[in-house]
């Protein structure tokens, strides 16, 4: 799950636009440069190391068990408080200011907008194909919501990433994914968006693991056809 970090822009350069930048408003994160940079990605990594537990947890003592609310909202609270920790407390509270280029809906309608996510993720987690659920989310999370003042697309792939290993699926690859296409595809609307998002982060990197790893790519599809 290390690549999970490098889908952030903070963790990928250490920069967050804030009260001095693009974003007015954004509570800035306490820390600046390959500083700030170092913590995105270790605490990207907390969260990897909780996902796996979790998921190790599930498949040893409560195979096929659906999942409480809870269990959801636990996860997510546990997660944000790892993609912020060491960073400035403000950043995980609800968004409070508008966004630039398209992002997120009404400040004002950020709360209830998150709650209905919620309840609606807790419908469809155990109902829904992983696949297609992942790219639901990260839509929802990252772009038609944008719940948090920073780290919300940690938070999406943190969930995508929780939500294929309990189903015993690999989990999304970020190989091939570009921050300047999933920037465009989201702008243009859901349809188009998971149709990038299944592509990079599912079916490239199937084909790139069959085409370099035969027996690799032959082990992960019996255990996906078991």
């Amino acid at each position: 799950m290390a690549n999970v970090a490098m889908t952030s822009a903070t963790a990928v350069t250490g920069q967050q636009r804030g009260r001095h930048g693009q974003r007015p408003g954004k509570p800035m994160a306490g820390r600046s440069g390959d500083d700030l940079a170092v913590y995105a990605y270790f605490n990207m990594r907390s969260v990897a190391s909780m996902i796996a537990s979790i998921c190790t947890n599930k498949v040893r003592r409560r195979k096929k068990r659906k999942l409480s609310t809870w269990t959801v909202s636990r996860f997510v609270s546990q997660a944000i408080h790892l993609i912020h920790a060491g960073l400035n407390p403000e950043l995980k509270a609800p968004r409070t200011h508008e966004t630039a280029g398209g992002y997120g809906c009404s400040a004002a309608d950020v709360e209830r907008r998150w709650r209905e996510f919620m309840d609606e993720l807790q419908k469809k987690i155990d109902v829904d194909d992983p696949t297609e659920l992942c790219a639901w989310v990260e839509y929802q999370v990252r772009f038609d919501i944008h719940p948090f003042a920073d780290g919300t697309g940690r938070l999406a792939t943190a969930l995508c990433a929780w939500i294929m290993l309990r189903s015993k699926r690999a989990i999304p690859s970020y190989a091939f994914w570009q921050r300047s296409s999933m920037h465009e595809k989201l702008r243009e609307g859901f349809p188009a968006f998971r149709e990038y998002y299944l592509k990079a982060c599912f079916e490239e990197a199937q084909e790139a693991t069959a085409s370099t790893h035969p027996p690799r790519a032959a082990a992960r599809a019996q255990v996906a056809a078991a």
